[in-house]
């Protein structure tokens, strides 16, 4: 198998803008869902770059090596998700602990859905509704990075055996493409039957297809396809991915969650779309990868995992510093502009001393190169109070917040009223007063034997 060419550096060019296109839709969807209506789309394109990615590099290593090392691979992977993820849950837990109890309602379960990347699952166990606004979770988006996992850790056993079974390029991308179009399918399926659409949105079986068109395209590109060989293709490719891009932005601006088209191939079409901005990626430059190479879009794209981890903790304890004016009312220009500096701190802290280290040097690496410096008189301690403090906030969290809790006491005073019982029923419903009496005086009554005057 061949695989995708790459710059000089290993890294396509015009992923991290297109991974800064997806964040930014999130975002826009979380800071202001009623201008960004599709923004949650986002994630369905980091969906398809990472079937895309991790199936190329898998079949470079083939390729390269000659066999696919998975434990080398899983390595890889934590040093690349699990220490920006432990320092993210660890700071918010502790933050939202100090700021208002109530954000951690449920924090126990969130905890063990994001430690064992099965978030997605755990919420839908517990009936959680991801698109309710009136309970938010602390750790609501983890359940993407969840799906991701779980692909993580299945799929390149997949290749692995396709692999040994000697089955070429051509077949496993018809192979790959046959899951998405199931996935893709079930969604629709379990939608028409009346399925939550939680349990659509968060399944891994019905939000599986975008990995799967990702994967489906490297192995595409490995074949290799002979459209994507052509001449002619290079020609066309630019006006593949613009054409991709404002598809995507369409949509991003126009659907919304509560349709019923977002089920029945809207989230499929993003993802389709978003195949076509990835394969116009490879080949060289054009105006299209120029685009998504400006600097901003770079930056962002290249803290894009840190971004996507810190903004939606950073959105709920911030507006609780700076509520809304009422319920419901979208979030001030100022809890907007705080959450996006906050964040983009954050993400950069992350990713220039925690991710970026440890990525390269490994986690023993980047604990040496921290005690050669002396850094480990501040940072080790640091880290233990900050574990001490999440643990503590974790055993004392409340089950419920203190808007139910003043629900459930008002409830049980109703309740704990006598009931007014009636000591006499009347005979008529009609007030005594009211009933004509025979007795009235003479005076009172028209009498026809006086005499007239």
């Amino acid at each position: 198998m061949k695989s995708v060419d790459s710059d000089t550096t290993g890294r396509i060019a015009g992923l991290d803008g297109l991974r800064a296109m997806a964040v930014l839709a999130v975002l826009g969807y979380h800071l202001r869902p009623s201008a960004v209506s599709g923004g949650f789309l986002g994630v369905d394109v980091f969906f398809v770059i990472s079937g895309f990615l991790i199936t190329t590099l898998l079949i470079r290593e083939q390729r390269t090596r000659g066999r696919i090392d998975l434990r080398a691979f899983w390595t890889r992977r934590a040093r690349r998700l699990v220490p920006a993820l432990v320092t993210v849950v660890a700071t918010s837990i502790v933050v939202a602990w100090l700021v208002d109890g109530d954000l951690l309602v449920g924090i126990g379960r969130q905890t063990i859905g994001a430690a064992t990347f099965s978030t997605n699952w755990v919420e839908l166990g517990a009936s959680t509704d991801y698109f309710d606004a009136t309970s938010p979770l602390l750790f609501n988006t983890f359940w993407s990075l969840a799906i991701e996992e779980q692909f993580y850790l299945l799929w390149p056993i997949v290749i692995v055996g396709l692999v040994r079974a000697r089955v070429r390029a051509a077949p496993a991308a018809v192979f790959t493409l046959v899951a998405a179009g199931g996935s893709a399918a079930l969604m629709s399926v379990l939608s028409a039957s009346g399925a939550s659409a939680t349990r659509v949105y968060y399944g891994t079986d019905t939000h599986l297809f975008g990995m799967m068109l990702g994967a489906s395209l490297a192995f595409a590109f490995a074949a290799p396809v002979a459209i994507l060989a052509s001449r002619r293709w290079h020609r066309l490719r630019l006006w593949v991915g613009f054409v991709g891009m404002a598809a995507v932005l369409a949509l991003i601006f126009g659907l919304g969650h509560a349709s019923s088209f977002t089920y029945h191939g809207g989230i499929a079409l993003a993802s389709v779309c978003s195949v076509l901005m990835v394969v116009a990626l490879p080949g060289g430059p054009t105006s299209f990868t120029r685009l998504l190479q400006i600097r901003p879009l770079v930056w962002v794209g290249e803290r894009s995992y840190g971004i996507y981890l810190w903004h939606w903790p950073v959105f709920l304890i911030v507006s609780e510093l700076l509520p809304a004016p009422a319920p419901g009312v979208p979030p001030t220009l100022l809890t907007v502009l705080s959450v996006l500096a906050a964040t983009a701190i954050l993400s950069e802290v992350s990713y220039r001393w925690i991710e970026g280290p440890i990525r390269r040097n490994g986690f023993a690496g980047t604990w040496h190169a921290l005690v050669g410096r002396r850094l480990e008189r501040v940072v080790a301690p640091a880290m233990i109070v900050l574990m001490a403090l999440a643990g503590f906030a974790l055993a004392t969290a409340p089950d419920r917040s203190q808007a139910q809790l003043s629900v459930e006491a008002g409830l049980r005073a109703i309740e704990s009223q006598p009931a007014l019982v009636p000591t006499t029923v009347p005979d008529s419903t009609v007030p005594d007063s009211t009933v004509p009496d025979s007795t009235v005086p003479d005076s009172t009554v028209p009498d026809s034997t006086v005499p007239d005057s």
